[in-house]
């Protein structure tokens, strides 16, 4: 199942409302995440430039670019109003640098609004719902729609190539989950409830999820003209990749 739709499968508002509420207790290390992909973001600290979050759902790794590039705009894509709803009141004292809008992820009629304006495009456990096909899509999409020098930066769930690696990767997500829900709550009952709705991709696989491996991911990237292209950060089933246009 995907760790972010309920019992009954699907994606609800009530899902978005408890992703939310739980989305860095079940996310590993959400913290590194944020701060692997502010590093790898090409730009200086006060320079401008416009950022694009494919599915920005709670709006922290928005709000973190904001953050860290006082200078910068974010424009943050999502397809859930809720996830537009808390992520605009969330980053209301941004004011005009921050512009929520919705989106299908699957439909590329949003890509008209972007020429090849876009410094980077960034993304966090979303792309995982498109198919192959629509991933290499994707990239080549994405690709034409950045500044030389720009960049793609995709945090996401990915594939493992056996089932040792499969059964290593479910242990390692629970242990995190539970982890970090003592650490951020004091006790294990979010942890439970991960476990109660086989929210464990790894252990659970829902056919609506279509995780792709690594290796797959960086030859679409750089089949897509991308160039750096890599593996940054993995953890837990985990990954940070993306690649850098070449100027």
């Amino acid at each position: 199942m995907d760790p972010w739709k309920g019992s009954g499968g699907g994606w609800s508002e009530a899902d978005s409302r408890h992703f939310i509420e739980v989305g860095r207790i079940h996310t590993p290390a959400r913290a590194e995440i944020g701060e692997t992909i502010l590093d790898l973001i090409p730009a200086e600290t006060d320079e401008p430039f416009l950022a694009v979050e494919l599915g920005v759902g709670g709006g922290w790794l928005s709000e973190a670019i904001l953050t860290r590039f006082p200078a910068s705009r974010v424009v943050g894509l999502d397809g859930s109003p809720t996830m537009l709803r808390e992520t605009g009141a969330r980053l209301r004292p941004f004011g005009d640098r921050f512009e929520p809008r919705p989106f299908r992820l699957e439909d590329r009629a949003w890509l008209a609004d972007f020429a090849p304006s876009a410094r980077c495009f960034v993304s966090s456990l979303v792309i995982h719902h498109l198919d192959a096909s629509g991933k290499r899509t994707l990239y080549h999409d994405l690709h034409a729609r950045l500044e030389p020098g720009g960049a793609v930066i995709i945090a996401d769930l990915v594939a493992p190539r056996g089932e040792r690696e499969r059964r290593c990767l479910a242990r390692w997500w629970d242990a995190e989950v539970e982890r970090q829900s003592l650490t951020f709550t004091g006790d294990r009952a979010v942890y439970q409830r991960f476990v109660d709705d086989h929210s464990n991709w790894y252990t659970y696989p829902d056919p609506m999820d279509r995780p792709s491996a690594v290796s797959e991911h960086l030859a679409w990237l750089a089949e897509a003209g991308f160039s750096e292209v890599d593996v940054f950060w993995l953890r837990a089933g985990h990954a940070i990749y993306g690649g850098y246009k070449e100027r």
